[in-house]
């Protein structure tokens, strides 16, 4: 995007990494620069979740996933009160009396779109178009109805943080009364909802919102796949369903276009999928497609947030999911790297990157995998916080967690101020509140973390279970990485890796940081990127480790 109006994703790469900085946007130029914080809290998770001793039955992989769940004390059971509670609530609400300040959108088309294996569905979305934009509906569960604060569900809610999905099981945050049922915006039932709706114009522009508690009937419940096929024309199906997903599609091309100009790093990067047998062992690694629908829930999803944040932006207490710019030292080596490729970072005169540009050059080329997930790396982790600094892969001012209170705490907590701040129109948050959210934010973006890191090492060990019958066999593969200690290929198309030890690789084994290139006898003979022949050499199931050999 070159034109003078568009707002691009940069970093200064010239200032000590001892500043504390944030993301601060110039009004005048539309740009984000980056300035010294004036609070000396920290924005970046520094504490590490050190990986514990897993003991793994190598004999049954079904309880892969409860072991490494309790080894990172992620919660597998609920406690007596949680499930008392959870089943004191209505299994519906055909016959529930509504608040005064509810609205019936019952009559409203409504949609979900989720995997095929979902269950807990927190977000349906309708869509309006009209003659200069659109008016988008984003009705997210309402949870906060159902929980109040202090009880033993919120409680427990909270000491979970988040529900962790662990491919072939999930520990939810809530108790299935809840997340499956009541809460979830099941197909053909009336549910509790909190709406936003937002009105845009055909840039993308947001005109008006509005935030409703409502009551919603989701007239169906798509996957990602089918819904695809019917905006692909492969399957037939109701008219309005169709122009409901044609507009939405619209949608979703309007918004990504704006937030790409307005500086979003968008990482077009699909995820691998594990399918396993009965007995929870690995049949399948494939790479699954990112497909348009994907990416329509996940725009409308953004703007409900971003459109959220605006909203509280003024407000004492709230809780932001805020992303720090990346270090210095990180994004030097990463452009250390793309250069070795025969890329590089554009600097403009201020010293500043400019990331979306880089993406657009790499699209396509076959080091574009390896630079997209290495610049990845090098940036921070998202974490929440009560204080803003903006969200800088996002390229947003102010943004925040609303769309998933089924599985995530802080959504809980965001729809409670919305409640209170602007339905209530109360002029502060309550100090219960306040003092709950000012509580927690750390705490959820450990958990988070958490577990991702479970999430990573159930993979690791299906990984190995997967390659363990597979001694002696050779791949194709990519080096992801290199070290002192060896180099690490990702097998094409697996997407599985394993680890070569130094010696391995041959003798006189020298590593260069800077080049990110190996020596044998001091001749140059690997770089990063380099695509290899490997032998799956040995596999340790009980640590997820995986041996290869040239």
């Amino acid at each position: 995007m070159k034109n003078s109006k568009s707002k691009k994703n940069k970093v200064n790469n010239n200032k000590s990494n001892k500043e504390k900085k944030s993301i601060k946007y110039n009004k005048n130029s539309n740009k984000k620069i980056l300035v010294k914080k004036k609070s000396d809290k920290k924005t970046d998770i520094k504490k590490s979740i050190p990986k514990p001793d897993i003991k793994i039955d190598i004999n049954n992989p079904k309880k892969d996933a409860e072991l490494i769940a309790k080894a990172y004390n992620i919660p597998i059971e609920f406690n007596k009160k949680c499930l008392e509670e959870a089943k004191s609530l209505p299994d519906n609400l055909e016959n529930e009396p509504l608040e005064f300040d509810r609205i019936d959108l019952r009559d409203l088309k409504t949609i979900t779109i989720d995997g095929a294996d979902s269950k807990d569905f927190d977000d349906a979305i309708s869509v309006e178009k009209l003659n200069d934009g659109y008016k988008i509906g984003v009705h997210i569960a309402d949870v906060s109805h159902f929980v109040d604060i202090g009880s033993a569900l919120d409680r427990e809610a909270r000491k979970r943080g988040n529900s962790v999905y662990l491919i072939d099981k999930v520990y939810p945050m809530f108790p299935h009364e809840l997340s499956n049922g009541i809460c979830s915006l099941n197909e053909g039932v009336s549910r509790f909802a909190m709406t936003v709706f937002i009105n845009i114009d055909n840039k993308g522009n947001v005109r008006e919102s509005s935030f409703h508690k409502s009551v919603i009937k989701s007239d169906r419940r798509l996957t990602y796949d089918y819904a695809q096929d019917i905006l692909d024309k492969i399957e037939e199906d109701e008219e309005w369903l169709k122009k409901l997903l044609t507009e939405a599609n619209e949608i979703k091309e309007i918004l990504l276009k704006k937030r790409i100009e307005n500086g979003s790093i968008e990482f077009n990067l699909n995820e691998t999928k594990i399918i396993l047998d009965g007995d929870g062992n690995p049949k399948d690694f494939f790479i699954a497609e990112r497909k348009e629908t994907h990416k329509i829930i996940e725009e409308l999803m953004l703007l409900a947030n971003c459109e959220v944040a605006k909203k509280l932006k003024n407000i004492k207490g709230a809780i932001y999911r805020v992303h720090d710019s990346p270090d210095k030292e990180k994004l030097d080596t990463f452009n250390r790297i793309a250069y070795n490729r025969g890329y590089k970072l554009v600097k403009d005169n201020e010293g500043n990157f400019d990331f979306q540009s880089f993406m657009e050059n790499i699209t396509g080329k076959a080091d574009e995998k390896l630079l997209l997930t290495l610049l990845l790396r090098s940036m921070k982790q998202a974490v929440y916080d009560i204080n803003n600094i903006g969200h800088f892969g996002l390229g947003f001012q102010y943004y925040t967690h609303f769309t998933s209170p089924i599985r995530r705490y802080a959504d809980l907590l965001i729809h409670r101020i919305v409640k209170s701040v602007l339905i209530n129109k109360d002029k502060e948050i309550d100090l219960k509140l306040k003092d709950l959210c000012k509580d927690s934010f750390d705490k959820l973006s450990i958990l988070d973390k958490t577990s991702n890191k479970a999430e990573r090492n159930v993979r690791q060990v299906k990984a190995a279970r997967f390659m363990k019958d597979r001694l002696g066999d050779e791949y194709f593969g990519i080096i992801s990485s290199m070290s002192k200690y060896g180099i690490t290929v990702e097998i094409e198309g697996l997407e599985i890796e394993g680890f070569i030890e130094s010696h391995y690789v041959g003798s006189d084994y020298r590593f260069y940081q800077d080049m990110q290139c190996v020596f044998i006898e001091k001749v140059k003979a690997y770089e990063l990127g380099d695509r290899v022949k490997i032998f799956v050499a040995s596999v340790n199931v009980e640590n997820g480790k995986i041996n290869f050999s040239l």
